[in-house]
């Protein structure tokens, strides 16, 4: 085989790789588009079922799914608000400030979340 043959095969290879590989990366997109709608529609639902995980989830602008889904949760938070800067108390007033009521507390409880933040 000559330098020309080979060099021909081998174009004829990521050709035909091309080729082949383009819908796949169609299909990847695709996911990921409906992976991403997905997700905010279940961040949505979250936010209309706990209002309070909603506010939290602004607060700290994280993914309400994110927290739920992490093996920490406790340490997600702390993460979050060192991240922004935030004690706990302060996260504590802005909480009480969009949603007052005994019921987010005691959601955010049952969550797992902390008293400090619940207060």
């Amino acid at each position: 085989m000559n330098r020309d043959e080979i060099s021909a095969g081998l174009a004829e290879k990521v050709s035909e790789f091309q080729v082949m590989s383009a819908p796949l990366g169609q299909a990847i997109q695709e996911l990921e588009y409906a992976q991403s709608l997905l997700r905010a529609r279940c961040e949505h639902d979250i936010a209309q079922t706990v209002p309070a995980l909603g506010a939290l989830a602004e607060i700290l602008e994280i993914s309400s799914l994110d927290l739920l889904m992490s093996n920490n949760r406790l340490k997600f938070l702390e993460d979050a608000m060192g991240k922004r800067g935030l004690s706990a108390e302060e996260v504590g007033t802005q909480m009480k400030s969009l949603i007052d009521s005994p019921e987010s507390r005691e959601e955010l409880k049952a969550l797992g979340l902390g008293e400090q933040i619940s207060r």
